[in-house]
């Protein structure tokens, strides 16, 4: 049940508009959802009902999957919503002050040396030229960008682990750098904490080797977030001072006596209010994850028995009907994918046997190679969200239906349904 209510904010029709002309161009879903059921259109106000589709009508909904290898059309429009959710935390209203912003990229440790293609600027470079190991040029594209130069000793395990705590290291990041902001400024964390509110949009990205790093803006806002501006020592110089004394220093997750932490590469700029370029920048990695490393495939783990291969509520322990036993779909299969992601969804679901791994879940996650955060995600204080940009669009479909029934548009409607999920068009293709 949702109400509708008149726009008459700018940015929320330009939003609206750019989404409309973006699901026009991108087409239909590829995979739409099939619902069966009654929907009703009712006037709030007096409980008229203004339009009824019947009973046992079948409709078709998007799958709403944001990955592009999935749904072109549905990871197209998660994308745009993306940028504006990204985008809305890179101005400085409601406030005419500038406030202290920047793009860091926090990246993992090595695990092996690898095969290296182009610069961060696009420069072709040699790979390995000092320790004779390899010494080619390799273009953008070649499938050995990535891969180990010896399989044999990387550290499949380590990095598997590395992307399965990923999330939890953020986390800690993001508490060690509200410690250093207020040691750096010279005050206590209360003290700080009652001064400046730090808040961040991220979002994670797998390198060609397979492992996650994430790029996030980071910004200093007053005590009360966005309706408040920061005290005037709030600087970026500072804020980026805090951040690089933040990263060595995160507390590391140990994980059967191997320390797992933040790698030494990290990346900081200052970002100017209203740079959209960086949300297109970071946009664009919302709708990709284990693609780079050329793995595709569906979860592995088998629904019935989640992957232990047990009947669940058997006593007898006897083996899952569906898997046979091996925990696994049988429809699924790896024998296409390279060999350097295929060694990393087989360490995923190796290690995901083991008793004490058994809670970082890493079968239901192998064909992400272990990682189980969001793709994208930002602290509370950021800006909009997703849930709210979606609204936006149903309310405006809301007063297009008021105005074909011939009801004002600014009259609060409720739509009210019951629906049964009936299917999924594409469904094994």
């Amino acid at each position: 049940m949702m109400p509708s209510t008149p726009h008459g904010d700018l940015d929320t029709l330009l939003r609206i508009a750019a989404a409309q002309e973006v699901e026009g161009r991108v087409g239909v879903c590829r995979h739409p959802i099939r619902l069966t059921g009654r929907g009703l259109l009712v006037e709030a106000g007096t409980g008229r009902v203004l339009a009824d589709t019947g009973d046992r009508q079948t409709i078709t909904v998007r799958c709403r999957n944001r990955r592009a290898v999935r749904c072109p059309a549905c990871s197209t429009l998660y994308k745009l919503d993306a940028f504006h959710l990204i985008a809305a935390g890179l101005r400085d209203e409601p406030t005419t002050v500038a406030r202290p912003r920047v793009f860091v990229t926090v990246t993992a440790p090595s695990f092996g040396p690898v095969h290296l293609g182009p610069a961060r600027n696009g420069v072709p470079r040699a790979c390995h030229p000092d320790e004779s190991r390899c010494g080619r040029w390799h273009l953008p594209g070649d499938p050995l960008i990535g891969t180990p130069l010896e399989p044999d000793g990387y550290d499949y395990p380590g990095q598997v682990l590395f992307n399965a705590h990923a999330g939890m290291l953020w986390a800690r990041f993001t508490t060690e750098a509200r410690r250093t902001l207020a040691a750096a400024a010279g005050l206590s964390r209360r003290e700080a904490a009652r001064q400046v509110r730090m808040a961040f949009a991220k979002v994670a990205e797998f390198q060609a080797r397979g492992v996650v790093h994430f790029h996030a803006i980071v910004r200093l806002d007053g005590p009360d977030g966005l309706p408040t501006p920061p005290p005037t020592w709030a600087t970026s110089l500072l804020l980026e001072t805090a951040i690089r004394r933040a990263v060595p220093v995160v507390t590391p997750a140990v994980v059967g006596g191997r320390v797992l932490r933040w790698g030494r590469q990290i990346d900081i700029q200052p970002l100017p209010a209203g740079d959209v370029v960086v949300a297109r920048y970071v946009a664009k990695y919302a709708t990709k994850t284990a693609e780079a490393v050329g793995v595709d495939v569906p979860p592995l783990f088998c629904r019935a028995c989640r992957g232990n291969g047990l009947r669940p509520g058997d006593d007898a322990r006897r083996w899952c009907r569906v898997c046979s036993g091996t925990g696994r779909r049988p429809d699924v299969s790896l024998d296409r994918l390279p060999a350097h992601g295929r060694m990393l969804v087989e360490t995923c679901w190796r290690l995901g046997g083991l008793p004490e791994l058994r809670g970082l879940r890493l079968r239901r996650w192998a064909h992400q190679l272990g990682y189980r955060g969001h793709v994208t995600s930002k602290s509370l204080a950021y800006s909009t969200t997703f849930a709210a940009l979606r609204d936006e669009r149903r309310r405006w479909r809301l007063t297009r239906h008021a105005a074909a029934v011939g009801v004002d548009p600014t009259t609060d409607l409720l739509t009210v349904g019951d629906w049964r999920y009936t299917g999924q068009l594409g469904e094994g293709q």
